[in-house]
């Protein structure tokens, strides 16, 4: 189970941050990444979206890999096999995971920051596993492990981003 929960790590913790890190451009002007664009009279993914939250986010995973790679440089598991350019992949397949959340919200009318549970929870992380799939094999148990722990971690951390001022809502 330790080797279940340690490759859910390596994977889940760069999609954690990528997942944080566009809240940390809240003062900074922002691009949408659908450049405003209208998809049966409703924006396709919202102001949240930005290209640069997009990129930020990308970045973080990367460098949170590169950090983890050192950390258990040190530690011979077989199973903790990731290229460094896999974890930048998983920041992106964390940032692509958003929008879909974010165009599913939208096609159910629902606004910017409105509550959809699990789908806010889940939609990042999933995208995170899916690109993390191109660089690693991974077994079912730790997409589970993933699927389980992560709206935990999403709670906590939107509670603390709101409490510190960083989210408009604590979900």
């Amino acid at each position: 189970m330790f080797e279940y929960f340690v490759h859910f790590l390596q994977i889940g913790i760069p999609a954690y941050f990528a997942n944080a890190a566009p809240t940390f451009l809240i003062k900074m002007r922002k691009h949408p990444i659908d450049f405003s664009m209208k998809w049966k009279g409703q924006r396709v993914l919202g102001d949240g979206k930005t290209i640069e939250g997009f990129i930020l986010a990308s970045i973080v995973a990367y460098l949170t890999g590169l950090l983890e790679l050192q950390v258990i440089g040190n530690f011979s598991y077989e199973f903790l096999i990731i290229p460094p350019v896999g974890f930048l992949f998983i920041g992106v397949g964390a940032m692509i995971g958003d929008m879909v959340g974010s165009f599913i919200k939208r096609r159910m009318k629902m606004k910017r920051g409105e509550d959809a549970g699990l789908l806010d929870m889940l939609d990042f992380i999933i995208g995170a596993f899916i690109s993390a799939s191109f660089f690693t094999n991974f077994s079912v148990i730790v997409f589970i492990i993933a699927l389980i722990l992560t709206p935990l971690v999403h709670r906590a951390a939107n509670i603390i981003g709101y409490k510190i001022g960083l989210k408009k809502e604590p979900w």
